[in-house]
């Protein structure tokens, strides 16, 4: 019987996408593809996800890499970038429903802590149960010790659960350690919605 529903954050809570977090800011089309290469499409990027780097010392490799115009551009949106992700109501109303129904929620998400610490501080971590972020552990989902920190953390029975993930990867390796997994779309969330029913 489910009783805990673990959700990855990109394309699963919010919309991950650098393009639509550029446009944000009042950047020209040369700046935002300069910015968005030499910030998100860094080799730095994951990682940060991975805990090998903070965010702070991935800013001071991005300032000397950068224009020197487009550094202070840099420095705001390594500050910012958090605010101006796109959050899928949807999923948090579904949440919301979920939580009345007694079902525990938990995040599982390659996030660097910068966002992860955004969500735990704003009105979103009032929506979840526990977390387990990849940047914390220096793992990587599809690591299986990464599912069993978060199993162990929350004494969780795997059997109890269900992974959300966009990746298909990361749903087989939840899996493998007994959990349910679905991998998911935004426009899934119907089909989602009818295998917690299911499975409760």
């Amino acid at each position: 019987m489910l009783k805990n529903i673990v959700l990855d954050f990109g394309n699963v809570i919010m919309n991950w996408s650098p393009d639509q977090i550029l446009n944000h800011y009042e950047l020209t089309p040369k700046e935002h593809d300069i910015l968005k290469d030499n910030i998100f499409g860094s080799k730095e990027w994951p990682q940060i996800d991975a805990g090998r780097l903070t965010e702070q010392e991935a800013e001071k490799i991005f300032l000397q890499r950068v224009p020197e115009n487009l550094q202070e551009k840099t420095k705001q949106i390594m500050a910012t970038w958090p605010e101006n992700v796109d959050f899928y109501e949807p999923m948090f109303l579904t949440i919301e429903a979920w939580r009345k129904q007694g079902l525990k929620i938990y995040g599982l998400s390659n996030t660097g802590m910068q966002f992860a610490n955004f969500v735990k501080n704003s009105g979103f971590g009032d929506y979840f149960d526990g977390y387990v972020f990849s940047a914390e552990e220096k793992l990587l989902k599809p690591d299986e010790r990464i599912y069993q920190k978060l199993i162990d953390r929350y004494e969780l029975d795997p059997k109890e659960c269900v992974f959300v993930d966009d990746l298909k990867e990361n749903t087989q390796a939840a899996e493998k350690l007994g959990m349910y997994g679905f991998t998911f779309k935004i426009d899934q969330l119907g089909q989602l919605r009818q295998f917690v029913v299911e499975h409760s």
